[in-house]
């Protein structure tokens, strides 16, 4: 008879701060408020672990809040006693290059095997980084409960943890080009676009065979988001109102990655972050010369996204 395993429950402890609450908040978005704790204590924290043993966890712990060898020594105490919980460090990145430097003796080396989700500004799109390292964190504590904890926490170094191999997610790399746009605008205009970039040998993500809203579709959107390196973005009046278009060009542009905008449609103005960027006319799509202009942009990009 196989083990009963039961809902994940997911622990946030860091002192109070903006950005606790907008993770707490996320969180509790994704799996429920009645499924997320938040402690501004270490104690109450291993208390809450003791008391749910029985559940996969997963603890987001905002270490640099705490005395470093108080919260290091509380991490060894529960995963010597409790070694099914996992813990996703929840860290200001270039704080932590700076402090890892204050870790006990030996500690450096051993939170390489830790989950880190690297916090973001406030104008940054969070959800999607969350929804991922939720995902794989939760994958590894189901794991441990139901078969025993075997397995090691691989070491990565990006905020969006890239999937294990148990994960099975739709295969992406940095050669492909993420392709944001309006669902309204697939059957007269992208769909024939995508059809002629393939055509012409360039690798395309696009979301089209995914539920659209769906915890699989946040989670691979989240995924695409940080491995791809260009963004093929598709204006119309539609996609530029829509929240899901945003999110995905302001992350591009947060993070310094290249959007290739493509007039489909005439609209009212063009959104201040890609006010600077100039865009491909395809408001005919019968013009040889803009399809010929975009894949040889495209060439170029994603010959300096394969040797970055």
């Amino acid at each position: 008879m196989s083990k009963e395993l039961k809902p994940l429950l997911v622990g946030v402890a860091g002192p109070e701060s903006l950005d606790n609450l907008r993770l707490s908040d996320i969180l509790r978005r994704i799996i429920g408020k009645e499924r997320v704790y938040r402690y501004l204590e270490l104690g109450h924290l291993h208390d809450f672990v003791v008391r749910q043993s029985n559940h996969p966890i997963v603890v987001f712990l905002d270490i640099l809040g705490f005395d470093l060898a108080e919260a290091t020594a509380l991490v060894g105490n529960v995963r010597e006693s409790h070694p099914t919980v996992v813990f996703n460090l929840y860290v200001d990145k270039e704080e932590y290059m700076i402090r890892n430097k204050e870790l006990p003796g030996g500690w450096s080396l051993r939170f390489m095997h830790y989950f880190k989700t690297y916090k973001e500004n406030e104008d940054v799109e969070f959800e999607p980084v969350v929804r991922n390292s939720l995902r794989i964190s939760q994958s590894e504590a189901e794991g441990n409960v139901l078969d025993g904890p075997l397995r090691i926490t691989p070491s990565f170094s990006r905020g969006v943890i890239a999937p294990s191999p148990e994960i099975q997610a739709p295969p992406v790399t940095k050669e492909h080009v993420f392709v944001s746009y309006s669902r309204s605008d697939w059957p007269g205009f992208v769909s024939q676009l995508v059809e002629r970039i393939r055509g012409a040998g360039m690798p395309i993500w696009i979301d089209q065979h995914l539920l659209v809203g769906g915890d699989d579709w946040m989670d691979s959107i989240g995924e695409a988001l940080d491995i791809c390196k260009v963004l093929l973005l598709i204006m119309s009046p539609e996609a530029l109102d829509s929240r899901y278009v945003k999110m995905e060009y302001r992350y591009f542009f947060n993070h310094n990655k290249r959007i290739i905008p493509i007039l489909a449609r005439r609209v009212d103005r063009i959104p201040p972050e890609l006010s600077t960027t100039q865009y491909i006319d395809f408001t005919d799509l019968s013009n040889t010369a803009s399809i010929q202009n975009l894949i040889q942009v495209l060439r170029k990009y994603m010959a300096t996204a394969k040797v970055s």
